[in-house]
């Protein structure tokens, strides 16, 4: 049975099998900043306030891996997608998002990768 879980090399010889779905279609993912240009201008300048408090590496690090963010008055939705990624934007850098963007309330949603990392 042992034997089973053994791969060569390091890695398992398993392949991921799926159903056929021609609706379906696979893209690489893009830096949040190159996709809220297109997709959300609106949140253009927090992001270059953000950019500026934060530092080149930093942003790069905590933000442009972000799925999305929304922002509703004066109330702010980030999906993180990692729980690794929501506790450290909560952790240090709440206080400099809610600068950036001029809002009262940030909600930072993570696990949003099928759940498998949430909690």
């Amino acid at each position: 049975m042992a034997e089973d879980f053994l791969g060569y090399g390091g890695r398992l010889d398993e392949e991921f099998v799926h159903a056929e779905n021609k609706s379906i279609k696979t893209e690489p993912f893009e830096k949040f900043e190159v996709r809220a240009a297109f997709e959300k201008p609106e949140l253009l300048d927090g992001l270059v306030r953000l950019k500026t408090a934060m530092g080149e590496a930093a942003f790069e690090k905590y933000i442009n891996p972000l799925e999305n963010i929304n922002i509703s008055g004066n109330s702010l939705l980030i999906l993180a997608g990692a729980e690794k990624l929501r506790t450290a934007l909560v952790s240090r850098w709440l206080p400099v998002i809610k600068a950036a963007f001029n809002v009262v309330n940030v909600r930072v949603v993570g696990g949003g990768r099928g759940g498998v990392d949430a909690y």
